[in-house]
């Protein structure tokens, strides 16, 4: 079983060439790499996650068995973000939550989040962040959330790009944190180290797709230095019992 952790939805801002694929092309592209379920958000988060949330609940209506929905989250842009929170369990049918920190422009330890994560704990709301080596979104910030929301549960996007190492060691120490393989950096054996430190329990799958190419992204996991035990579970049994699924 493959289960992408961190895919998109939408025009993205990023590319230099058109990526933006429809609700088919991207289904199809689950067939081709043997992909069984995403979990996607919309790249809306840019300019109107609200109105991004409701295509991907509509998305996940098309197809119940291969979409799971992550609602955008962007707390500085309303005085209740927590009311979407609430909106996307309760009405779209959500089961996660995404936040990008750089995007955005706010830290992501900064007190404009707290009322985001303490709905997303009450909802039983896994929240996925961007991570990288910026200021904004750095692993250390999210370490500092782990640690004052031990309950919550924080999927480090890209485990932290090229800050990937100061990521896994922020990641070990807080058992909370689940880091992302979407974007990893495709260093020798760093599926080993992360393991090491972290565990093979707490690393999931992710394509960041189509920002990326699954296939190189699941290759990274396939044909890495690693137990065919240890692949399973990082390309979906690991987020399979994270959402509960």
């Amino acid at each position: 079983m493959i289960i992408d952790a961190h895919s998109h939805l939408g025009a993205s801002c990023l590319a230099l060439w058109k990526n933006e694929v429809d609700e088919e092309a991207f289904i199809a592209n689950m067939d081709k790499w043997g992909i069984n379920k995403s979990c996607v958000n919309h790249w809306g988060i840019t300019y109107d996650p609200v109105e991004g949330n409701d295509k991907i609940a509509n998305f996940m209506k098309k197809y119940p068995d291969r979409i799971i929905g992550f609602a955008c989250i962007v707390p500085r842009f309303y005085k209740d973000a927590k009311d979407e929170v609430v909106r996307a369990k309760n009405e779209l049918g959500m089961m996660g939550l995404k936040l990008h920190p750089t995007f955005n422009q706010y830290y992501a330890d900064s007190p404009l989040v707290y009322p985001v994560v303490e709905k997303a704990i009450e909802l039983n709301m896994p929240m996925l962040f961007h991570c990288g080596s910026d200021e904004y979104s750095h692993p250390r910030n999210l370490g500092n959330l782990a640690k004052r929301y031990p309950e919550a549960t924080f999927i480090m996007g890209h485990m932290g790009e090229d800050a990937v190492y100061e990521a896994v060691q922020v990641a070990s120490q807080y058992k909370n944190i689940i880091p992302d393989t979407a974007g990893l950096y495709n260093l020798y054996d760093i599926l080993n180290y992360a393991i090491y430190y972290i565990g093979e329990d707490r690393i999931i799958f992710g394509s960041d797709f189509p920002a990326y190419n699954p296939g190189p992204e699941i290759s990274k996991v396939k044909d890495a230095n690693i137990t065919d035990s240890q692949k399973e579970k990082i390309l979906g049994l690991n987020m399979k019992r994270i959402l509960g699924i």
